[in-house]
């Protein structure tokens, strides 16, 4: 198993880009629209876990909206 990595945030980039590729991560998953461009421009498989109904990071996006797989029911 390998460690959680918590990329930060800078102003107009994506700072997962740059570890998913040193990573050499092919498959990233993640609930936010950022976590699946960040795979696509890093190249890797990006997957969609659904985000919780009752979370208070809103709005929720819109699963499947650009094109990504997303595991069903996986906002339980």
């Amino acid at each position: 198993m390998n460690k959680v990595i918590f990329s930060g945030f800078r102003a107009g980039q994506n700072t997962k880009v740059s570890w998913i590729k040193q990573k050499n991560i092919r498959i990233f998953y993640g609930d936010a629209d950022s976590d699946i461009t960040a795979a696509r421009d890093a190249g890797a498989r990006g997957i969609r876990v659904l985000r919780a109904a009752n979370s208070s990071y809103q709005p929720l996006p819109e699963a499947g909206d650009l094109g990504e797989e997303v595991i069903v029911d996986s906002q339980y």
